[in-house]
């Protein structure tokens, strides 16, 4: 459970607001342009959009993940395509991690003694 500590840093939660909002903005200026307004077809171009920018936040090292990289990667992705798809927002994403992997932790902690 210390990687995923380590991925959901508090960075993280700074970083992915941003990410989402421009992702918002970019995914509104590409469905516009190019008319896109039926079917899933603007949640997908969200999504890309999305799993975009999080591989070029990591690559410019606007963040840092713990080991495997790649996981804090995806899950970057996937917390950016759930609030700019207005599936979820950030505050709710982060109770659920904050709830989840924080019993993990305990349970494997207490394992551990």
């Amino acid at each position: 459970m210390e990687i995923i500590k380590g991925i959901f840093s508090e960075a993280f939660w700074y970083v992915a607001p941003i990410l989402m909002t421009l992702t918002v903005a970019i995914a509104g200026f590409i469905n516009g342009a190019f008319k896109i307004v039926k079917g899933m077809w603007p949640q997908v171009v969200a999504w890309l959009v999305g799993a975009a920018l999080s591989v070029c936040a990591w690559l410019l090292k606007l963040i840092e993940f713990g080991e495997p990289v790649w996981l804090g990667v995806v899950m970057l992705a996937v917390v950016v395509g759930l609030s700019s798809n207005g599936v979820y927002d950030i505050p709710t994403i982060k109770a659920f991690v904050d709830k989840w992997f924080g019993r993990a932790a305990e349970k494997q902690l207490q394992k551990s003694i």
